[in-house]
């Protein structure tokens, strides 16, 4: 099959490209990335894939962690700090368009309404008109049901936990309006309220009673559901009513490995650069559970499996059927490290956490920023993905993070709909202290100088750049400095300062160049200094190429030390 043997030329080169870049990656040496084939191919319809939950957490808690600790090489990588560097990433370290990925704000700034339009395309449901409901489940601590409206779409309700009205809905209202800016796939989530009247239940849906029995649905199951929602005070329910995803469901992903069945997935899902980086924009927005029953793969009509990131109704301040509480994001559900450290100080010491007090707004709960260490972020579950993060990655994540301006994220939250103001503005307040604590972190670890760009300037072309510490507000200008070398080779043709306000560099003539080159790139090193510690940062190092059809510098690549 065509895709087969693209992927395995792709993966072949991409291979040759590591052990070269375990020599000098750091340094000036560059080759351009092969072209990564489109994974958007029509293949036939695979298998639904079943995921035992309990068998995935005892896995990614104890199994997956002695197989690591017991991987020789994996821990040699870790202690030299020369993890392997994420496959799918083209000459400049980006991700490209995919089944999993598109490109949105950090590439290009959404505007306001787009932010707040996310996934959607149409209106939800309609409140006239009879819902039919087509599936339901009345066990565990989230009752909810599947509904079908007049016009023949169908819905997976969900709502809030009683006591806590809009704890639960905002959650996923925001989250998934951010998560889709950011450029993930996600459902449409639709915020709703409907009299229970408008109820029915269709023919033939089974539930599986207290007992564990498998029967036909009647009334009073339908009114033990709705007992435990929480209601407005007219009697109305608000819930989020999130659309049927187009396609054939597949199951969900895990962050580890390929699916057997799928030949446009041939990437392994832990070394991809938005799985990974994913882990910065979850610690963000505290989407705690990022286990493989949180996501989705769908048979798209064209003809391939598209995944999704679902269920946020758990994220934030919200953990879906109560307030977060106060250690997630600070524990592991089994936290070998901090049952120790409490074992050693016999529970005499006292985690920050456990400091924490009430819930000030019912409809954001615990969500804070006062003790946010994006680096010190532990999520329920080890995730494979997470775990192989390196700073790269972590630059490419924290650059999608800090790409939402605080009118962005007002927008995003304006969706929730929240009844008190005061709680809006703590939540948009606490998102935006979390986001920069993200920015400052990561740009100080990785010198954030981006969107290089080869243009004219008064007969001569210049390689111009941006700091976005500046940009996005968490540098200091008048701490900042750059110095440059641009060289090829051996061979120098200039070095300098430039300063915040003028971040370009003049490039010598492609005559120049060409009488005087030592390698096929001209090759801009930069350093930065940053307000932090008033020493250079590593290199970030921009690669041109002539262009003989134009006859200007064009640019062929950018590489990050770490």
């Amino acid at each position: 099959m065509r895709i087969k043997s693209l992927s395995r030329y792709f993966l072949t080169g991409l291979s040759a490209l590591c052990v070269l870049c375990s020599v000098g990656c750091g340094g000036t040496s560059f080759q351009k990335k092969p072209a990564i084939p489109d994974d958007r191919q029509p293949i036939p319809e695979p298998k639904t894939q079943h995921i035992n939950i309990a068998a995935d957490i005892i896995a990614k808690q104890f199994a997956d962690q002695l197989e690591q600790s017991l991987d020789l090489s994996r821990q040699l990588r870790n202690l030299t700090g020369k993890r392997k560097q994420a496959y799918n990433i083209d000459s400049f370290g980006e991700v490209p368009n995919s089944s999993w990925f598109t490109n949105r704000n950090a590439h290009e700034r959404l505007s306001v309404d787009e932010v707040r339009r996310g996934p959607d395309t149409e209106t939800g449901p309609p409140a006239t008109g009879t819902w039919t409901v087509i599936r339901a489940k009345t066990e565990g601590v989230t009752p909810g049901f599947h509904i079908e409206d007049s016009r023949g779409e169908k819905y997976v309700m969900k709502f809030d936990p009683k006591g806590y009205s809009e704890l639960a809905t905002g959650a996923e209202l925001v989250g998934t309006k951010l998560f889709h800016a950011a450029g993930y796939n996600v459902p449409e989530n639709y915020l709703v309220w409907f009299d229970p009247s408008v109820l029915k239940i269709g023919s033939n849906v089974e539930i599986t009673d207290k007992e564990g029995r498998q029967r036909l649905m009647q009334t009073s199951d339908l009114q033990e559901i709705l007992e435990r929602i929480e209601k407005q005070s007219d009697g109305r329910i608000r819930a989020v009513a999130s659309r049927y995803v187009r396609g054939k469901l597949k199951g969900p992903f895990y962050y580890i490995g390929t699916r057997d069945d799928d030949p446009n997935d041939f990437i392994p899902h832990q070394h991809r650069r938005e799985l990974r980086g994913l882990r910065v924009m979850a610690a963000w927005l505290n989407h705690f559970d990022t286990k493989a029953n949180n996501t989705l793969d769908v048979y798209d009509p064209a003809g391939f499996i598209k995944h999704y990131l679902i269920d946020f109704g758990s994220t934030l301040g919200s953990q879906g059927d109560e307030p977060m509480p106060p250690y997630i994001g600070y524990e592991e559900s089994v936290d070998i490290h901090e049952i120790l450290k409490s074992t050693a100080s016999l529970g005499m010491f006292v985690e920050p956490w456990e400091k924490v007090g009430g819930i000030t707004y019912p409809a954001i709960g615990h969500y804070r920023s006062y003790d946010f260490k994006p680096e010190r972020y532990k999520f329920i579950l080890p995730n494979p993905a997470f775990e192989l993060m390196t700073h790269r990655d972590g630059y490419w994540g924290a650059k999608m993070v800090m790409s939402f301006s605080d009118e962005q994220i007002r927008a995003a939250v304006s969706t929730a709909q929240y009844s008190n103001p005061e709680a809006a503005e703590y939540l948009i307040r606490t998102i935006i202290e979390r986001r920069d604590i993200i920015g400052q972190y990561w740009f100080e670890k990785m010198p954030p100088l981006d969107f290089f760009a080869v243009e004219p300037l008064e007969n001569k072309d210049v390689i111009s750049f941006r700091d976005l510490a500046i940009d996005w507000g968490v540098g200091d200008p008048e701490k900042r400095a750059y110095r440059y070398v641009l060289q090829s080779g051996s061979h120098v043709f200039a070095s300098g300062e430039v300063d915040v306000a003028n971040l370009a560099v003049h490039l010598p003539s492609i005559s120049d160049f060409e009488q005087n080159k030592q390698k096929d790139y001209l090759h801009l090193q930069v350093f930065a200094k940053t307000s932090q510690n008033g020493a250079w940062s590593q290199a970030v190092h921009a690669f041109m190429e002539p262009d003989k059809v134009s006859g200007q510098f064009r640019l062929a690549g950018v590489q990050r030390e770490e």
